[in-house]
């Protein structure tokens, strides 16, 4: 998709420049999108959950969930091999730094998701 034409939706993996925490420094990465398309129409950032390949958690939280390249469904997602979107760990994303959109992520993974993000929040 030819960026500025689009809006990143809820749902969405996209491929973006992440910027390292501790530099100018960016890395490519392919986070999921949990905010809101009002969000998204009116501001210039994205929210997004941290996604890593499954193989590279070695100590699992509460609020990850894997998206399995076992799904008959993966190839909608875009990635290449099972990934866990890190629930937890959000970040904004200025839109301009997202180059496409490369796929979707199941209903019941993001709903999966948006529970587990909602959840970071509650007061206990």
């Amino acid at each position: 998709m030819a960026q500025g034409s689009w809006t990143p939706l809820p749902g969405h993996i996209v491929h973006a420049a992440v910027q390292y925490s501790d530099s100018e420094r960016t890395k490519s990465r392919f986070p999921l999108v949990v905010s809101s398309r009002g969000f998204n129409d009116r501001h210039p950032e994205v929210i997004v959950a941290f996604t890593t390949k499954a193989s590279n958690i070695r100590h699992s939280r509460d609020y990850d969930v894997e998206i399995s390249d076992r799904r008959s469904d993966f190839k909608d997602t875009g990635l290449t091999e099972s990934t866990t979107v890190r629930s937890g760990r959000l970040w904004s994303i200025d839109k301009r730094k997202i180059m496409d959109v490369i796929g979707v992520a199941p209903s019941d993974i993001f709903g999966d998701v948006i529970r587990l993000v909602r959840a970071c929040f509650a007061e206990d």
